[in-house]
């Protein structure tokens, strides 16, 4: 059954390679995905950063919690590598204490087995890479805010809001991808089952992420946020106080 493992392990690389390229561009929605949508609402954000007042508690901490954030799930994964090394440098068929892993080996040769482990470590050292160039690129948020000028000063609101753009959107989707890869952490874990399970839980993962990304609810609130955005719509609770006011002055001047 080796030839079906090279299958199912072929078909996983390309999904685990592939996907983030194709969500990039919008797969499998050219508009309306996550992704994409999640890109103008950071932008909104950045611009309401330069012309709010300037005041960057708010800001600083939700990127002050990312920082935490991407901190702790990396230094999980950092965990979970050096304990899974240590399988590599274990005969799975000696002794007794061997337990488990002796009954995963016994399904096939040795160095399968050790590719079964050495798959789940590079989805996790994968991960781990994205969540520490997410720290990296966070600080760098947060300096390029705080360079930002001030109200009183002469700026370019057009050319900062792009420019802050440029560094928040990398950090925060670096941050994305490496949450992205614990889907694929659990497919290449069911390896150990099988290869039908591999290709299952690859299907599985791929089709959830996909489904998530574009018909989730969150997918959904998120692009009515970046209509609202693109089409400068007010809330309703705006409208209904204009009209509640305009109404109010027609009131007195017919009074008057």
């Amino acid at each position: 059954m080796q030839y079906l493992d090279w299958i199912a392990f072929v078909f996983f690389m390309i999904a685990w390679i592939g996907i983030e390229p194709m969500m990039a561009i919008g797969w499998p929605r050219r508009t309306n995905s996550l992704l994409l949508d999640m890109a103008r609402v950071r932008k909104a954000w950045m611009r309401e950063v330069l012309t709010r007042d300037n005041n960057f508690i708010g800001d600083a901490a939700i990127l002050g919690h990312t920082i935490n954030s991407a901190s702790f799930f990396g230094s999980a994964n950092l965990i979970v590598i050096v304990g899974m090394s240590s399988a590599l440098f274990t005969e799975p068929t000696h002794g007794v204490e061997a337990g488990i892993i002796a009954k995963f080996a016994a399904a096939g040769p040795i160095w399968l087995f050790q590719c079964k482990v050495v798959l789940v470590m590079a989805t996790l050292m994968r991960g781990l890479s994205d969540f520490i160039w997410a720290v990296r690129q966070i600080n760098y948020s947060l300096a390029a805010i705080g360079a930002s000028p001030s109200r009183e000063e002469q700026r370019d609101i057009e050319a900062w809001t792009e420019a802050l753009t440029l560094v928040v959107n990398p950090a925060l989707r670096s941050f994305s991808v490496g949450v992205r890869s614990y889907y694929f952490t659990v497919a290449a874990a069911l390896w150990f089952l099988g290869p039908v399970a591999f290709i299952v839980a690859t299907l599985c993962a791929v089709g959830l992420l996909v489904w998530r990304q574009s018909w989730s609810d969150t997918a959904k609130g998120v692009m009515a946020i970046r209509k609202l955005l693109d089409n400068d719509v007010p809330p309703a609770s705006v409208v209904s106080k204009s009209k509640t006011g305009e109404q109010l002055q027609l009131n007195k001047g017919k009074r008057k």
